[in-house]
């Protein structure tokens, strides 16, 4: 398996990452400028009023867009930073050559780092145990984000003020 990976030419493998990063980036752009007067009642108007769309628009408003090709750097925030310019309407020309940029960086690291990985993974068996445990470990940090996310979300237990007014509301001597 290794032997076929390692004899297809790197250009032809960049390319094919720069190609899934092209078409993915605007597959969520384009998501996102579909995204229009009716979000209110859709399923969108969750994501847009996420944490992560939140701080994905916090990029895009600081660094214009230049944010779109730093975000091919980033993990977790790529896409909302994507959808972000579509529900925007970015132009598409400076989208396009922004997001061609960034697909560069991408294409560069999944080439070399990611083809690395998979030589590893294939080649010893300590690399499927660096491998598997580099797996584990992004699991936990994404799982401990996503955990400390919610906690956020969570209202605050009741207050001594706030349980009283809620036992006021629902006394049987107040007028319905």
């Amino acid at each position: 398996m290794m032997d076929r990976i390692h004899e297809l030419p790197y250009p032809g493998i960049f390319l094919f990452f720069w190609c899934l990063a092209m078409m993915r980036s605007h597959t969520v752009y384009w998501v996102g400028r579909g995204v229009t007067a009716g979000t209110a009642r859709s399923r969108w108007a969750r994501v847009l009023e996420s944490p992560v769309y939140v701080r994905a628009q916090a990029w895009s408003a600081r660094w214009g867009v230049l944010a779109v090709p730093l975000s091919f750097l980033t993990v977790g925030l790529q896409s909302a930073i994507q959808l972000s310019a579509g529900v925007t309407r970015m132009p598409l020309h400076r989208y396009a050559l922004a997001t061609a940029v960034g697909a560069l960086a991408w294409a560069g690291v999944y080439t070399t780092i990611g083809m690395a990985v998979l030589a590893a993974w294939y080649t010893s068996p300590a690399g499927r145990v660096v491998a598997v445990a580099a797996v584990c470990a992004l699991a936990a940090v994404i799982m401990g984000r996503y955990r400390r996310a919610r906690q956020s979300t969570v209202p605050a237990t009741p207050t001594a003020n706030s349980a009283a007014t809620e036992q006021h509301n629902h006394s049987p001597a107040a007028p319905a």
